[in-house]
């Protein structure tokens, strides 16, 4: 019965193993999302310290991770001056379809008001801890993006164009106040990691994140000095049911060959 058990419970983690599917999101090169409101600076705003390389999207059984490099790791508050508790980090935004404004290689008119509606936020805690903290999973219900979130002019407190600048128009946090906004129970971590780079990781049990074969996803600054946007692919993963049937499989065909 023991090498029963250990023959299922290897089924089940093979299975576990197998499910693990991970995309890519770059930032970098002729492809790379700028968005709109750039004030003809291009891809980075203010510099390298905001410049942002890509990110990777994983999902293992229920466990969601995005990792996202950027210089900007570690650097939460610079700028005090320019805005109201220094420039943070923003919130990621969740979509199945990504749908930017403009054909253009780096999307330069697309902004929140034109672009992809935008279906799930990470709402974080501190956005200027350097060293991470929890966030809350919010569903974005209203019609558009502008019911669900607040846009970088909520954070800057320069003017526009005076001293300084900023990628005004872009999704930068869950306007949890709105009544178009859902906190759906589920919590995750975030980190700041040495290798400049933020983790968000959350279990989404029975969200229907679940069912996404895709991931669309936008994160900036909250200046959004600069900004990656993008859609990789994840597959599903597989249901309990399925776990379940196949963990049984692997009991009834150790138990056969016992008996043989």
């Amino acid at each position: 019965m023991k090498h029963t058990i250990k023959f299922a419970c290897a089924t089940l983690a093979c299975l576990a193993g197998a499910s693990a599917q991970a995309g890519g999101i770059s930032d970098v090169g002729v492809n790379a999302y700028w968005g709109s409101d750039s004030h003809n600076l291009g891809d980075v705003i203010g510099g390298s310290v905001y410049d942002i390389q890509g990110a990777t999207i994983t999902r293992a059984g229920t466990v969601l991770t995005i990792a996202i490099a950027t210089s900007f790791a570690g650097h939460a508050g610079v700028e005090s001056t320019q805005a109201r508790n220094g420039i943070g980090y923003g919130d990621v935004f969740l979509a199945d379809t990504w749908n930017p404004y403009g054909t253009d290689s780096h999307h330069e008119k697309d902004n929140a008001s034109n672009g992809t509606l935008w279906d799930y936020g990470f709402s974080l805690d501190n956005r200027w801890s350097n060293t991470g903290g929890t966030f809350k999973l919010y569903q974005l219900n209203g019609a558009t993006n502008a019911a669900n979130i607040k846009n970088s002019e909520s954070f800057m407190s320069c003017a526009l164009g005076s001293a300084c600048y900023y990628r005004n128009g872009q999704a930068t946090a869950v306007n949890t106040a709105s009544k178009t906004v859902k906190d759906t129970g589920l919590t995750g971590t975030w980190s700041v990691t040495a290798d400049k780079a933020l983790t968000f990781t959350i279990n989404l049990a029975s969200s229907e994140l679940l069912n996404y074969s895709s991931f669309a996803m936008h994160w900036g600054e909250t200046c959004q000095n600069d900004v990656i946007e993008g859609v990789t692919t994840v597959v599903p993963a597989p249901g309990s049911a399925a776990l379940l049937a196949i963990g049984l499989g692997g009991l009834l065909v150790a138990r056969r060959r016992r008996r043989a």
